[in-house]
């Protein structure tokens, strides 16, 4: 895992600028309920969520809330989504498989990066 910067950006053109914590074995694309409470009010689109999520420690946490819209990254973008889910700090931004999918990036193990 490793953080990189990455825009999230609304169809009112609205862009937030977050560090993201890219694992691609993360099941999952999620922003912490605390960033969450920090800039919702800025990025529209969220959608209430009450979907239980089971975590890799097998706790279950309550998901609150759903995102579409753009992400950017290094002038890359595409549509997708996450979830919002509180993980008490351990991250602002999880930029899990799915969206490393979706902006069809490549993992090389022998050196550790991740190229888009």
């Amino acid at each position: 895992p490793f953080i990189h910067p990455i825009e999230l950006r609304n169809n009112m053109g609205e862009t937030i600028h977050i560090q993201a914590l890219f694992d691609d074995g993360a099941m999952t694309g999620a922003m912490c309920t605390t960033v969450f409470r920090t800039i919702q009010h800025c990025l529209k689109g969220w959608r209430p969520l009450s979907q239980k999520l089971r975590m890799a420690d097998r706790t279950v946490t309550p998901a609150e809330a759903e995102w579409a819209g753009d992400i950017q990254i290094a002038g890359i973008k595409i549509h997708g989504s996450f979830l919002v889910f509180n993980r008490s700090g351990s991250w602002a931004f999880l930029f899990g498989k799915p969206l490393l999918t979706a902006f069809k990036a490549v993992h090389d193990y022998r050196d550790d990066t991740i190229i888009i």
